[in-house]
This record gives structure tokens, C-alpha cells and sequence, in this order.
């Protein structure tokens, strides 16, 4: 069975894969993430990392399925799979409120992939019956802040200081908005 969410062309050709994330793909996150530039790594985890060691990577990509969703975007060089991007939620506790982050190299910005990993982290989050989404967002980070605002986030003052957005997204209900249709038929006979 395969499990992959989304499979699509980038703008040069090449076939990317949308995936979830596996704890064997731990070694060749590793080696992205130790690609990406100063200001990838800190627009993501707003401080300057001089090198992912393995027990960092261990913790971003072994989940708790019950409470995390973890997606990986992949390319093929020569039959090896090399994480491109990445984006996940966490369940807070045992409120239906999640909080996501996303992760796109550098090469890679730009071209839809952000937003492919998001509207993915929604429907997820939307299936599981959560209520929100929300993320922090360095301010300077524009590309995060217009692709949060395209897909309806709502941005407000962070507890993490002025130079953090807090953006936030009420989630769509599947239970709720079947009822409601059963209801509208109803109502309507």
C-alpha cells in the first residue's frame, strides 16, 4: 500500500513525492537539513543551528501518531529519495487545537510546495476533528505570512515577543458540516 498523499511536477521537471514522514527517513533529513542556509534554519526554528546532530533529527521525525502528523516531500536523484520539505502539526494536549510548522529548502521556495504541505496539514487536522491551527512566524518571514494569509490564517501579537506573528486558522468541521447538511435537506422538504 502506498503511502503517498500527493505527487505532482515542479516548475523544472522534476516528480516530487508528498509522503509521511518515516522514522528510516531520519539519515537523509539529516543531510537537508545540514544543507539549508542560516536564514532557512532560522526563519524555521528562529535561531542559528550550526549542525543537526542525531538525536535533533530523531525528535523531528519520530512522532506520535495519535497527536502529530508529519509530512515529507521528496525527489528522486539516481533511485534516492531527498527531502525537499516538510511540514507538521502537533495536537496540543487533549484541546482540539494543533500547531504547525513548515520547512521548504532553499532551492525549493517558491514554487508551491509550502502551500501543497499546508492545505495537507489542514485537511488532516480538519479529519481528526481538531478546531484550530496555528503557528509562530518570524515577522521578516514574508513568504510564510502571504501564504498564511492566502489560505486564511488570521495573524495576531505572539507570546513569543515582536518579532514572532502568531497565525491561526479555524478549522472545517467534516461532522459538523455533514450535519448541517442533513439539516438544509430537511429543512428544505
Amino acid at each position: 500500500m502506498s503511502d503517498t498523499i500527493d505527487r505532482w511536477q515542479a516548475f523544472d521537471g522534476t516528480w516530487l513525492e508528498m509522503r509521511q514522514m518515516r522514522p528510516s527517513d531520519g539519515p537523509q533529513v539529516k543531510a537537508s537539513l545540514n544543507k539549508l542556509s542560516a536564514s532557512a534554519r532560522r526563519s524555521r526554528f528562529f535561531a542559528a543551528i550550526a549542525e543537526f546532530s542525531d538525536e535533533a533529527v530523531h525528535q523531528l521525525v519520530a512522532v506520535d501518531p495519535r497527536k502529530e502528523y508529519l509530512l515529507v516531500v521528496m525527489r528522486r536523484e539516481n533511485d534516492i529519495e531527498i527531502p525537499i520539505g516538510g511540514g507538521r502539526f502537533v495536537q496540543q494536549d487533549d484541546c482540539p487545537n494543533c500547531a504547525f510548522s513548515l520547512l521548504v529548502g532553499d532551492d525549493w521556495q517558491g514554487q508551491g510546495i509550502g502551500r501543497r504541505l499546508l492545505k495537507s496539514l489542514v485537511r488532516e487536522a480538519s479529519r481528526r476533528s481538531l478546531r484550530t491551527m496555528y503557528g509562530h512566524v518570524l515577522a521578516d518571514n514574508r513568504p510564510m505570512l502571504v501564504l498564511a494569509r492566502s489560505l486564511r490564517f488570521a495573524f495576531d501579537d505572539s507570546d513569543q515577543g515582536a518579532e514572532v506573528v502568531k497565525v491561526a486558522r479555524e478549522l472545517f468541521d467534516p461532522a459538523s458540516q455533514r450535519r448541517r447538511g442533513l439539516f438544509q435537506r430537511l429543512w428544505r422538504r
